[in-house]
């Protein structure tokens, strides 16, 4: 009787240690996310796949743009698109483009875009971000407006999980 008691107590002992662990709360999320990343390969193939959920993003830092992931091979997994649009349950909030550093193209638009420096994804206005002239940067500007109340709902969403962090 006790050695049960005492296997017992070190047992829930192991348990609570292990349930305060980050490690186990990032294999085992407390809820499920309500955002969903579906992306698309080109406008000819319009047919979007679940590239990701919110329960894949380790963070979002507001203050860069930086997306981390729980796990790092996702990055190759978005090369392979040009779109990701996010939702949040059923409700669309916004589409990005994908760009990569080969791409040559002038985007005003949001993009998560590969840096080449860190190997990490970034939300950004535009690509690529340092052009400075006027009717790009009002078109970004006009642009980032526009998405201004999902962009909100989506930091919202990101906050309640967790996963927002500002630096």
């Amino acid at each position: 009787m006790k050695q049960s008691v005492i296997f017992s107590i070190v047992l829930l002992s192991i348990v609570s240690i292990l349930a305060s662990c980050d490690f186990i709360r990032d294999l085992f999320p407390v809820s499920k996310s309500e955002l969903t990343f579906k992306a698309t390969i080109s406008k000819d193939h319009p047919n979007d796949t679940i590239l990701f959920t919110g329960n894949d993003i380790k963070s979002i830092n507001g203050t860069t743009g930086e997306i981390r992931f729980v796990n790092s091979s996702m990055i190759s997994k978005i090369k392979s698109y040009h779109w990701i649009k996010c939702y949040l349950g059923d409700d669309s909030l916004f589409t990005a483009t994908v760009t990569l550093p080969v791409v040559s193209a002038l985007i005003n638009d949001l993009v998560i875009n590969l840096n080449l420096n860190d190997g990490n994804f970034y939300f950004g206005d535009g690509y690529p971000d340092w052009i400075d002239n006027q009717g790009a940067s009002a078109i970004r500007i006009l642009n980032k407006e526009k998405r201004a109340p999902s962009w909100i709902r989506f930091i919202g969403e990101l906050k309640s999980e967790g996963r927002y962090i500002e630096k």
